[in-house]
């Protein structure tokens, strides 16, 4: 489906009205529910609905057995399914439910040791090729143009695959080539600056596409007229990423979506540090800044570079290693 909230069946049980509750509740203070945040709760539900009785409950032992990590698992992942777990948990126990909440030092200190995918420049020209190689299909009329546009966005902006998706035609400004990011991850918005040549490919893609700034149109639109979901968006990104003949992970899954906006950031951070001669610490918050990280830590976590990128790492960093560290100097 392609609705902004794709709507995710619960089934009938004794905690589902609960559960159902706790999103409208979490919504109601503002705050965004939906996508895979909703899948985790169905699947926490569903386990629920099987360990309780006649009255709604989360016990200890149904939450540290959904808390525990699963086989090949990564902590994120984990993280994320017991965030959930302790929202719902601290819920229903301010509605009068009995509820155990995972204590915060349940699991280990978060260390981000995932690999992203990282496309080098011949390969995501290859993407763009086999983007702009997709034919009109009757049941997509606009696919073959909305897609080779979208995924020049996510390669060339950085931006998160939700922040694409959703984007409004009144929220690109094509003159000044500059998109607003509304209210994203955390709540934060931002200008997105493009480039000439994004502006100018875009300017065409509008033209082609026959849009209206007054109407509250998505820039990128399913046949509907709504905003992809995830899903079938990564469907469709994959079978692009087949027909470019991109090479599966050691794991034998292709890249993600999201590994475009790793990408992006590796290869902007190495442009600021090298063809445009900034040093780390000039670079890092102006780069952080562009993809709407709310500190420079979330950046770094970002960067992967590869070992051959490392000397002009180092080398962008020396004037500050020069004039911060002073030189050691032994009397013979």
């Amino acid at each position: 489906m392609s609705e902004i909230r794709r709507k995710v069946s619960f089934d009938d049980g004794t905690c589902t009205g609960v559960c159902q509750d706790f999103i409208d509740f979490v919504r109601s203070l503002g705050q965004k529910f939906e996508g895979s945040d909703l899948y985790r709760l169905r699947d926490i539900c569903r386990q629920m609905n099987q360990d309780s009785g006649c009255i709604p409950e989360l016990s200890k032992d149904t939450a540290t057995a959904l808390a525990q990590r699963r086989d090949g698992e990564v902590q994120g992942t984990q993280l994320n399914r017991i965030r959930i777990l302790r929202k719902l948990a601290e819920y229903m126990a301010s509605a009068g439910f009995a509820a155990y909440v995972i204590p915060k030092n349940f699991t280990q200190k978060y260390k981000y040791d995932f690999k992203p995918y990282i496309f080098d420049q011949i390969q995501i020209s290859a993407v763009y090729a086999a983007a702009d190689g997709l034919g009109y299909n009757s049941r997509a009329p606009q696919a073959h143009l909305v897609m080779p546009a979208i995924i020049r966005v996510l390669f060339g902006c950085g931006l998160r695959s939700s922040e694409a998706r959703f984007m409004k035609v009144q929220n690109v400004d094509l003159s000044s080539g500059i998109m607003h990011i509304e209210k994203s991850k955390q709540n934060i918005s931002r200008f997105v600056p493009m480039s000439e040549s994004l502006t100018s490919y875009l300017r065409q893609y509008s033209a082609n596409m026959g849009f209206h700034i007054v109407n509250y149109e998505y820039f990128f639109p399913t046949p509907s007229g709504g905003a992809y979901h995830e899903t079938s968006f990564r469907d469709r990104f994959k079978d692009i990423l087949n027909k470019a003949q991109i090479p599966a992970s050691t794991n034998g899954r292709l890249p993600r979506i999201h590994d475009a906006r790793h990408s992006f950031v590796v290869n902007s951070f190495a442009r600021l540090t090298g063809e445009c001669g900034l040093d780390l610490y000039t670079a890092l918050p102006i780069l952080a800044a562009y993809v709407g990280h709310s500190n420079l830590n979330d950046t770094e976590r970002y960067i992967h570079l590869p070992a051959f990128d490392y000397p002009s790492i180092i080398e962008a960093g020396a004037p500050i290693l020069g004039s911060c560290v002073p030189e050691v100097v032994f009397d013979a």
